[in-house]
């Protein structure tokens, strides 16, 4: 007589296969989510460090710049440090314009693909309107 082979079986391998498939499609939409929302931060970070630069330069020269360069930055417009936002500026009568695009892999983040400050310090988003807050 045989004793009872050790280990497991192809139907046992199986089953565990299709368990992790299952957790795996319930749980990386979630894991991916949560990414893209924490990558919103360092949009609003870097754009409150280049407002913070636009006042410096008010104070220095008393105007703003649409250059980034004129604040330190390698470019005129810049990828943040991840290359999930673009960093862009306008001048305008009243002020300056920050504007932070979604690029690359961010674009897949379809509530929050710009977010905008202004020299009041009015913050606003787009599409939606509660980035900021998230």
């Amino acid at each position: 007589m045989r004793g009872r082979q050790q280990g497991l079986g192809f139907i046992e391998v199986v089953v565990v296969l299709a368990i992790l498939g299952i957790l795996t499609s319930v749980l990386l939409p979630g894991y991916q989510d949560h990414v893209l929302k924490s990558y919103r931060a360092e949009a609003m970070q870097t754009l409150l460090k280049v407002a913070g630069l636009q006042e410096m330069l008010l104070v220095d020269q008393r105007r703003y710049s649409a250059d980034l360069t004129e604040l330190g930055f390698a470019a005129q417009q810049f990828l943040t440090e991840s290359g999930r936002y673009k960093i862009s500026a306008v001048v305008t009568e009243q002020g300056y314009q920050l504007k932070a695009q979604a690029q690359q892999a961010q674009t897949e983040d379809k509530s929050c693909q710009v977010f905008l400050l202004n020299s009041y310090g009015q913050k606003s988003s787009e599409p939606g309107s509660v980035c900021w807050t998230h």
